[in-house]
């Protein structure tokens, strides 16, 4: 009988690590560190490459339909300052003109440092975030961070290492848990890559990769997400485009609350926000 599931992955990783038969229940409880986290990844892309799949997915794409925000807004942001905006890495934070706010990363390439940004509230779980989404350029991708906490709860400004801004900071920080979803996913060479991407940190876990409907640079896109503990959905311009339902086989606490940030990387990646609230769900 072929194994599956979790089990398959533990399986595949105590060959890795020759563990062996000591146990699948102290092996997940045991990866803990960065480099168990890589090779818990590792182990399951070559697991599902053997079951003739492209790499493992963590999270079950099968959701229910949108979720619609009822409850009360917790902030809301017309940029008309960018005091609550903490910025990290390389590029530029800028208000070009009223209500707009831009981060702009030029001469950069992808997983070198890129211009982040992050909203200096926290937010708990259970919640809808909104913004409108322009990319000025089509050299690079926007990235959008939900969740970012310390992994002992520290606030990721104020209580964790300075970051340089490259993407290691961010999917492999031994200090930092977080989801982040990747749209409007150009390359350094301008073409597009299709999908869009949710993952899940530390150890860049592909939680789910669906078609990216952000494709047209110079466009307005309205932007809907939703995290509601296992649940993340995300919505363009009113019309579902994917999110997944985390089945926790990953042996790391679900990110849950924490701050909600942007990332813009690439040769010439200059990307314009409007509108950002978010609100609490019902």
């Amino acid at each position: 009988m072929r194994t599956t599931g979790w089990l398959a992955v533990v399986c595949a990783l105590a060959t890795v690590t020759g563990a062996g038969a000591l146990g699948q229940e102290r092996i997940a409880m045991q990866l803990k560190t960065v480099d168990e986290l890589k090779a818990l990844s590792a182990a399951a892309d070559r697991q599902a490459k053997t079951d003739g799949q492209a790499v493992h997915i963590w999270g079950d794409m099968n959701i229910p339909p949108p979720v619609v925000p009822k409850g009360r807004v917790l902030y809301e942001d017309a940029f008309a300052s960018l005091d609550n905006w903490h910025h990290e890495g390389i590029g530029q934070l800028a208000t070009p003109e009223p209500g707009i706010f831009e981060l702009a990363c030029v001469g950069s390439k992808q997983g070198a440092e890129g211009c982040m940004a992050f909203c200096r509230n926290d937010f708990p779980d259970n919640i809808c975030i909104e913004y409108d989404l322009r990319a000025l350029t089509n050299k690079g991708l926007v990235i959008t961070f939900i969740a970012a906490q310390g992994r002992h709860g520290e606030d990721i400004i104020t209580g964790l290492p300075k970051r340089q801004g490259v993407f290691a900071d961010y999917i492999f920080n031994p200090n930092l848990r977080c989801y982040h979803l990747s749209v409007s996913r150009y390359d350094d060479k301008g073409e597009h890559t299709g999908v869009s991407n949710w993952r899940r940190n530390p150890g860049i876990f592909l939680m789910a990769q669906q078609p990216d409907l952000c494709k047209v640079h110079d466009t307005w896109y309205h932007i809907v997400i939703v995290k509601q503990g296992k649940l993340l959905q995300l919505s363009v311009n009113g019309e579902p485009a994917g999110g997944f339902v985390d089945r926790d086989d990953i042996p790391e606490p679900i990110p849950a609350a924490g701050k909600i940030g942007f990332r813009t990387i690439g040769a010439d990646v200059r990307v314009q926000f409007r509108a950002f609230k978010v609100t609490a769900l019902e």
